[in-house]
């Protein structure tokens, strides 16, 4: 393989873990980084220092970076969600591959502008869910294919984590629906359990990037004062016929390894973060463990094997963001608002230099209510309140209902 050139925009949060990855695949002798964009460098100085000890130019500006550096090959953005959509249309025009964080955009509107741009520069666009990238994820999705469950009739997903307030204090558009006249739309399957959400569709459909929803029905709920939900769930039915049942919260009392359960017509699996696959099909069983793998540096090496060898396909190319999408706006639709869970149900305590609210009553019987394929309000947990059925025939674009809508007014696309 040949030596890629790379450029970074963005290197605060999680920018700095792929500056580890540059400094590993640089390292390997695979890459080079050419040049980093960061406007507020004197906040990040240790990533500032690795990245120009590389030999990486700093610039202040994306588009001037990449005007003086015609020859990187691709260019990696891991900046504020609402920034997402216009950089990778700038970056692709400009004649560049890409890879850009999850999620790529929050409104589907949004989504398939970028990918008419893809289309239109043949660029390629890999969105960063990692955990396509690993063994035991694609060793799912193949299993799932070559029919050993049979016909897959439900897919269920559960990511019980604990975020404290620090977590939303980190940044001004932390747990907002809008932010600087923007969707941002950070929840918990919009952020920390896209992954989540994202492989449990996939997965109903084997891999299919072309499987879309018929229906979605979402309830939506916080215990932190913030505009998004720390705690929800989804039921979303595939055009397949395959039902989608999604679990989260982030309010639990610690935080668990989270995973999806895949049931056919002639067996199961069950395959978590941990990369782990259990195939339980035919009366046998296979447990199979592949163990530690670096996902983000597999997710760059299948790019530049992709820029180098037209034709092979990604790990996660942006059009398989599309049911992920549809699925999340499909949510708000359902909802309607994010509910606040009153006060009497939820624990609130000191938790090393910040606080952290807890949810027991979900915690204890999140796992049985997913047992059950229901939604909150169908187990029923007290708190909890109905929605409406969503479909999605023809949907083509978000718009944030107005229930939803606080005094940041409504935004602009």
């Amino acid at each position: 393989m040949k030596i890629c050139r790379t450029a970074l925009i963005g290197i605060g949060g999680f920018g700095a873990e792929h500056v580890k990855v540059m400094q590993k695949l640089v390292e390997e002798g695979s890459l080079q980084v050419a040049a980093f964009a960061e406007p507020n460098v004197g906040a990040h100085q240790e990533s500032y220092g690795k990245l120009t000890a590389l030999g990486a130019v700093h610039y202040i500006d994306y588009v001037q970076m990449l005007t003086l550096h015609p020859d990187i090959d691709f260019v990696v953005i891991v900046t504020p969600i609402s920034s997402h959509k216009p950089m990778c249309i700038q970056v692709m025009r400009m004649g560049f591959h890409v890879l850009v964080e999850k999620p790529p955009a929050v409104t589907i509107q949004d989504l398939d502008e970028m990918i008419a741009v893809q289309l239109e520069t043949g660029r390629l666009c890999q969105v960063n869910f990692q955990n396509t990238s690993g063994q035991a994820f694609r060793t799912l999705l193949e299993r799932i294919g070559s029919g050993v469950l049979g016909q897959v009739e439900q897919v269920v997903g559960i990511g019980m984590w604990k975020r404290l307030r620090s977590y939303y204090d980190r940044t001004r558009w932390a747990g907002k629906l809008v932010s600087d006249g923007q969707y941002v739309l950070d929840g918990t399957f919009n952020n920390p359990f896209a992954h989540l959400l994202h492989h449990s569709l996939l997965a109903a459909g084997g891999g299919a990037t072309d499987l879309y929803p018929e229906s979605v029905q979402a309830e939506l709920y916080h215990v932190n004062d913030i505009e998004g939900d720390d705690v929800s769930c989804i039921r979303a039915v595939m055009a397949n016929g395959v039902s989608v049942h999604f679990y989260a919260m982030l309010c639990h009392e610690s935080s668990e390894v989270p995973s999806i359960a895949v049931y056919g017509t002639r067996g199961e699996a069950h395959w978590n973060y941990q990369n782990k696959l259990t195939i339980r099909a035919q009366d046998a069983e296979e447990d199979l463990a592949f163990g530690p793998t670096d996902l983000m540096c597999s997710m760059y090496l299948n790019l530049m094997e992709a820029i180098e060898t037209p034709g092979k396909p990604l790990f996660s190319p942006l059009k398989a963001s599309r049911s992920f999408v549809l699925v999340s706006n499909g949510a708000y639709e359902s909802a309607r608002a994010v509910r606040a869970i009153p006060g009497r149900f939820v624990t609130e305590r000191e938790d090393g230099d910040s606080t952290v609210r807890l949810l027991p009553s979900l915690s204890e019987k999140m796992r049985d209510a997913a047992a059950k394929r229901q939604l909150y309000s169908e187990y029923p947990l007290p708190w909890a309140t109905p929605t409406r059925l969503f479909r999605m025939e023809g949907y083509s674009r978000f718009e944030l209902p107005a229930t939803m809508r606080t005094n940041n007014g409504r935004p602009t696309n």
